[in-house]
């Protein structure tokens, strides 16, 4: 990620800003697991730190380990009762009936491409190309996926260099010169707006 990161603040004087201003990103990283499908779930709509508050009493709840079969047992009653809405619920407990039935296999996504990764994620009740975006980048760490639909982004951009970046097909533009590593400009990019909104 380094040397990416040090190409892009070369081709782009807005992403040498970022990186002037505050270094280079974190390397925001989870597991490739269900567990890490659900916390994307909570996080939908809704700030991390609700989510994450929410994803720690379901931890609680699972005795320690977010899995499809505890999960399961917590039951759709229990997750209402730790904080998850209606339609949170629903799709967690899909997830894990799908995971459990094997019709949805986390482990195999490793070696599918972006597009058949993707596919396999929206496929699923509930996940959606920004759900499918955050585990290709985070849990896969793919290095070239642009996530349009997270709101931190588009706002991150147009706080760097003021466009307007509300419809999809400016920020797509915008982010072409980024190839092939528009997953680290997005990083670079949430690092300047998570550092400016604090």
């Amino acid at each position: 990620m380094s040397r990416a990161v040090k190409k892009l603040a070369r081709i782009d004087p807005v992403l040498r800003t970022v990186l002037k201003t505050y270094g280079p990103p974190p390397l925001w990283k989870r597991p490739a697991t269900f567990a890490t499908f659900v916390r994307i779930i909570l996080e939908q709509q809704v700030s991390l730190a609700s989510a994450k508050s929410t994803f720690d009493k379901l931890r609680q709840s699972c005795g320690g380990s977010v899995t499809a079969l505890r999960v399961q047992q917590v039951g759709d009653d229990g997750l209402r009762e730790i904080g998850f809405s209606r339609q949170k619920a629903r799709y967690t407990i899909r997830l894990a009936d799908d995971v459990r039935c094997r019709r949805f296999q986390i482990g195999s996504l490793h070696q599918k491409s972006n597009d058949e990764a993707r596919d396999l994620i929206t496929a699923r009740l509930g996940l959606g190309n920004w759900s499918a975006d955050v585990f290709l980048m985070m849990a896969l760490m793919r290095p070239d996926v642009f996530p349009v639909g997270d709101l931190a982004l588009i706002k991150g951009m147009a706080s760097l260099d003021g466009g307007d970046y509300t419809s999809p097909e400016k920020a797509i533009a915008r982010g072409e010169s980024w190839r092939p590593f528009r997953s680290v400009a997005t990083r670079m990019v949430w690092h300047w707006y998570l550092k400016g909104t604090r």
